[in-house]
């Protein structure tokens, strides 16, 4: 939301509301805090031992049930609330999570330059807030998150006013204290779609539904999905901003830009933060990311020290597998070769021989391009490899490894000066900054490796005493989700290195400087647009994690930041398989050529797969696919069944939300041609209607009236923009009622069933 865009509305007055409009908050969803307090409370002796922080949720939200169903209005404060909890000193809570609250908050990023240009402008901002916390208490969190009384005009609370937004109330109260202004003339700006939405334009308001779009809660569903029943609540203070930036994304690039700020984001700007984090803890003030990744950290990482005080410096490293690869050379022989050509795979040993100074004989010329595998089930495997013992061969492999050892010594003198240094990497074995390590005098004692994630293999440069820090790391899930990147690490990899050209080696100027030898660009045209885009994303939330993250706040951990990438590679949607399915990769080892991640033989490949899925462990079977036919076997899948990965999931409701029953409810209905409807609900905000409104909507459906088995939880006029009826009335509504609810089905059929004339459709996942 931009002023430019606010002003289109004319407005001669505008009312925001607060929370998760102006004010964002560190904790989603908001009953985090009532943990936060109870843990704080604990720590305090503010609350008996025994009671646990969620356990204290759960009655602090009682009591604020109770406070409000005492009072006519239903409108209480965060006194009133405590004073109903029957233990602990109210007084001391009270202020407790005023306090924590004010930690919590901070001011949306997109919104101050709005509200400061609409002051210099003369038009005047008023403030809505359905919200417990008095008024005074109000304007300090407000001006402590840097919302001075100088950026608005009055600020209207429904516990003070005794009438609230959701009633229509507090509306009318704005609109009797400016009378000289008409309705139509003020514009509201919120996220609840009742009381900021349908009531201001029912009292005549112009009105902006201020949400982000309906990508981060599907992204969350997943993510819950695959962390399982015990899913934490989401450690990303920035995803919510970072999804609200991009309410006015272009279509044709709002995909790309939505992964790139909310899946790729995180993963990348969280480890830099970490990054920054534990160099300034270590004492190690010079950091040298390694090229090609260094392109896309080294702006970020520098974001992130200004941010904490500067006093740290980034410097990108050129180096690559390819460049370094001469150094390996040295003492060549076919042993050696062999182990070589194992760990590059796709390298042709042909190719390999050229490196070390070689040249392929005629008569072995039939099998060049053959990689060590290809190779070794032919005749020629022992006369190519036998190559590789030539002593001239050898002398000219062991001159080239000292030329470009002393090339390699001289680029990074500079570079490194005298200080500890940290070589940043993304992953997974951390074979090229340990290289590094080996190679300079002193490298153990000065260098420590960063990695985002990591598999088993660096236990080796471990042993060897070299130092490695792990993002994800820390601990057992972490390193799961490490595991699930190295698998398929092409995605990442290609939208971090795609716009760079690799470094091919070194060369000495006149002047007697070295500098690196640099390859074109490999990514172009369309491919380039998209990385390009996605790369914009990734700068998108990093921005934002400057605004939500102060500066002495602990980094997210490995495991959160990374589970949103996670969730994406093991079930990708089709739109995400088409996006990343689609991009080129690189061995980056001197093997010429790329490959698309999910070409032809990628598909073929895992077609098995997808034809026979019943009963077959389909995921365990794709994730053991060889990578050198099926980088993202999960990809290639989606491709071929966009539903392989999501039916599976939807069964066993793995995110313990509602929901997979939503989407099947809303499939039962495009089945059946149901395209507007009325809906049977029971439990009001605290059960399924909610959700379900908000998948029907987003697959453009229409839901038409609402009615509740317990009516007192949704009363009347609206229930999320849907007209609320009486439950007796939806019999005669005329139109197809959807069971919204698997406890209450067979209850509700019966109501729908009583009284004369045929009973109407109704349309549910089972009865009972």
């Amino acid at each position: 939301m931009t002023l430019a865009a606010l002003l289109h509305h004319a407005p001669l007055l505008v009312s925001f509301d607060i929370f998760d409009t102006l004010l964002l908050r560190r904790v989603e969803p908001p009953t985090v805090l009532f943990e936060q307090v109870g843990e704080a409370a604990l720590a305090a002796g503010l609350l008996p031992a025994s009671l646990s922080p969620p356990l204290f949720r759960l009655a602090r939200q009682e009591a604020e049930r109770r406070a409000r169903a005492g009072q006519p209005g239903g409108e209480v404060d965060l006194a009133a609330i405590y004073a109903a909890l029957g233990f602990g000193d109210p007084a001391a809570l009270t202020a407790l999570e005023l306090a924590l609250e004010q930690q919590a908050i901070f001011a949306n990023p997109l919104l101050l330059p709005v509200l400061r240009g609409l002051a210099a402008a003369g038009i005047p901002v008023v403030l809505l807030s359905d919200m417990y916390l008095a008024p005074p208490d109000l304007i300090r969190l407000l001006q402590g998150a840097g919302i001075g009384p100088g950026l608005y005009r009055r600020l209207y609370v429904s516990n003070a006013e005794g009438v609230s937004k959701a009633g229509g109330g507090l509306f009318s109260r704005l609109l009797a204290d400016h009378p000289q202004i008409p309705p139509d003339r003020i514009l509201h700006l919120g996220d609840d779609p009742l009381g900021d939405v349908a009531m201001a334009k029912a009292a005549g308001l112009q009105a902006i539904h201020y949400v982000p779009g309906p990508g981060l809660a599907r992204l969350r569903e997943r993510e819950r999905s695959v962390a399982g029943l015990a899913a934490p609540a989401e450690g990303l203070p920035p995803r919510r901003a970072a999804a609200l930036a991009g309410r006015g994304d272009a279509a044709d690039e709002a995909e790309a830009l939505e992964f790139g700020t909310l899946v790729l984001g995180p993963a990348v700007a969280e480890y830099c933060r970490w990054v920054v984090a534990q160099c300034r803890r270590q004492g190690i003030r010079r950091i040298l990311p390694l090229m090609r990744e260094a392109a896309l950290f080294t702006p970020v990482l520098e974001n992130c020290i200004r941010q904490t005080g500067g006093g740290l410096t980034v410097t990108p490293l050129y180096v690559s597998r390819q460049a370094l690869l001469p150094l390996e050379l040295a003492g060549i022989d076919a042993t050696t070769a062999r182990h070589l050509l194992g760990t590059r795979p796709h390298l042709p040993w042909d190719r390999l021989l050229q490196q070390a100074g070689g040249q392929v004989p005629a008569d072995l010329q039939p099998w060049a391009g053959l990689t060590l595998e290809q190779l070794l089930a032919t005749e020629a495997a022992g006369p190519a490899l036998a190559l590789f013992d030539d002593p001239a061969l050898q002398a000219r492999a062991a001159a080239q490894a000292a030329e470009t050892r002393t090339l390699l010594l001289d680029y990074l003198a500079p570079l490194l000066g005298e200080e500890p240094v940290a070589l940043v990497d993304l992953g997974a074995r951390g074979s090229t900054p340990a290289a590094l390590v080996r190679l300079l005098p002193a490298g153990r004692q000065r260098c420590q490796i960063f990695l985002a994630y990591a598999v088993a293999d660096i236990a080796g440069p471990l042993v060897d005493g070299i130092g490695i820090q792990v993002f994800a790391g820390q601990d057992a899930a972490g390193q799961t989700l490490g595991r699930i990147l190295y698998r398929s690490p092409q995605p990442l990899e290609r939208v971090l290195t795609g716009l760079h050209g690799t470094t091919l080696g070194y060369q000495r100027k006149p002047d007697g400087a070295v500098v690196p030898v640099l390859a074109d660009p490999p990514a172009t045209g369309t491919e380039a647009r998209l990385l390009g885009l996605m790369q914009q994303g990734i700068h998108r939330y990093a921005s934002m994690m400057a605004a939500a993250c102060p500066a002495d706040s602990k980094p997210a951990n490995g495991f959160a930041a990374l589970l949103p990438l996670a969730a994406a590679l093991l079930r990708p949607t089709a739109a995400e398989a088409a996006l990343l399915g689609g991009l080129a990769y690189d061995q980056n080892d001197g093997t010429a050529g790329e490959q698309v991640i999910c070409d032809a033989t990628a598909l073929e490949t895992v077609r098995t797969l997808a034809d026979d899925p019943a009963g077959m462990p389909t995921l365990a079977l794709a994730m053991g696919l060889r990578p050198a036919l099926a980088p993202w076997p999960q990809g290639a899948l989606t491709l071929l069944d966009p539903g392989i990965f999501q039916r599976p999931a939807d069964r066993l409701g793995l995110e313990a939300g509602h929901g997979p029953v939503c989407r099947a409810l809303v499939a039962r209905l495009r089945q059946q041609g149901v395209t507007r409807f009325g809906i049977l609900a029971v439990g009001g905000e605290g059960g399924m209607g909610p959700d379900f409104i908000r998948h029907a909507r987003e697959s453009g459906l229409e839901p038409a009236a609402y009615a509740d088995l317990m009516a007192h939880l949704a009363p009347p006029p609206l229930f999320h923009g849907v007209p609320v009826q009486p439950m007796a009335a939806m019999r005669h509504a005329g139109l197809p009622l959807v069971l919204v609810t698997l406890g209450y089905a067979s209850q509700l059929t019966a109501l729908m069933q009583e009284g004369p004339g045929e009973p109407p459709p109704l349309i549910s996942l089972r009865r009972g």
